[in-house]
């Protein structure tokens, strides 16, 4: 997530690397027959060498399940016709600048977001495993174009979006997205029954767009971005909740003190620490060969 309000969007280098990442995980834990059902870029972190990790099993199948049975609840009634869209004209720079503002306060709102929540889960009409596979779309949406494809200015407006993916689904003419990204992005975002890995993880692993990956060697590919750390125990990249930003505070502060789960997942100005580092550019860096 840090990354991401860092740079607004990554490359499809970049992000092939890092959705590859995120299937292999997600697909570790369905082997062990669990959901996680809470797959968004707060819970993806990086390890040491810059590869992704996995976090925040609170809602997997078995465990707490009232925030999203909360979630649901809320749609009773509420999913006719679908409005105009809110933001249907505003620009593409417009709606990232928006939701970049609003993203890291929304990390520490008790209810959080419900973007990448699949619509079968707010509609309790029976789920599995494909549910994150959803979710795992809406975040390579995000990565290649800047912010989710159902965001809004209301919490029952992106409901309303997610619920009727089909006709609110849309790629910014200006984004130059490749014909395998955006085809992926549609095989995820979709109706369970024809949804890609309802059959299992290798629907996923044999799409077009990742042309090129290692899948049994990825471990042991050069990340992206990779943290420079002085110890172990290193935390430069994270923060305390009294040294955020004082324009975030205020956003923060409503949430802060609502949901023990996110203390500790503070973010750090990334401006800050890179140039202590004299990190490089990172859209420049490439993770591997295709």
């Amino acid at each position: 997530m840090t990354l991401l309000i860092k740079y607004d969007t990554f490359t499809e280098e970049q992000t092939r690397f890092y959705i590859a990442e995120t299937v292999l995980a997600i697909d570790s834990i369905h082997q062990l027959d669990y959901i996680h059902r809470d797959i968004k870029p707060d819970n993806l972190l990086l390890d040491k060498e810059g590869h992704i990790k996995l976090s925040d099993f609170g809602l997997c199948t078995g465990l707490q399940t009232n925030r999203v049975e909360s979630l649901a609840q809320k749609l009773k009634g509420e999913t006719g016709d679908l409005r105009q869209d809110d933001n249907a004209f505003v620009s593409r720079k417009d709606k990232m600048d928006t939701w970049k503002k609003r993203r890291r306060g929304l990390a520490f709102s008790t209810v959080g977001t419900p973007d990448y929540i699949a619509p079968e889960v707010f509609m309790q009409k029976g789920y599995g495993k494909e549910c994150d596979w959803w979710s795992v779309g809406v975040i390579m949406f995000e990565m290649l174009v800047g912010y989710p494809p159902f965001c809004s200015e209301t919490p029952t407006e992106t409901y309303r979006k997610i619920i009727n993916a089909k006709q609110t689904l849309r790629f910014p003419e200006d984004c130059n997205l490749s014909p395998e990204a955006m085809d992926l992005i549609e095989k995820l975002l979709c109706d369970q029954s024809v949804r890609l890995g309802r059959k299992g993880v290798e629907e996923i692993k044999r799409h077009r767009f990742f042309d090129g990956i290692d899948w049994d060697g990825i471990r042991q590919s050069k990340a992206p971005f990779v943290p420079i750390l002085k110890s172990p125990t290193d935390t430069s990249y994270f923060e305390e909740l009294e040294e955020l930003e004082e324009n975030d505070e205020e956003e923060i502060n409503r949430g802060k003190n609502s949901d023990i789960r996110f203390i500790g997942y503070t973010y750090k100005n990334f401006d800050a620490v890179l140039r202590q580092q004299q990190f490089g550019t990172f859209p420049n860096l490439s993770p591997f060969k295709t």
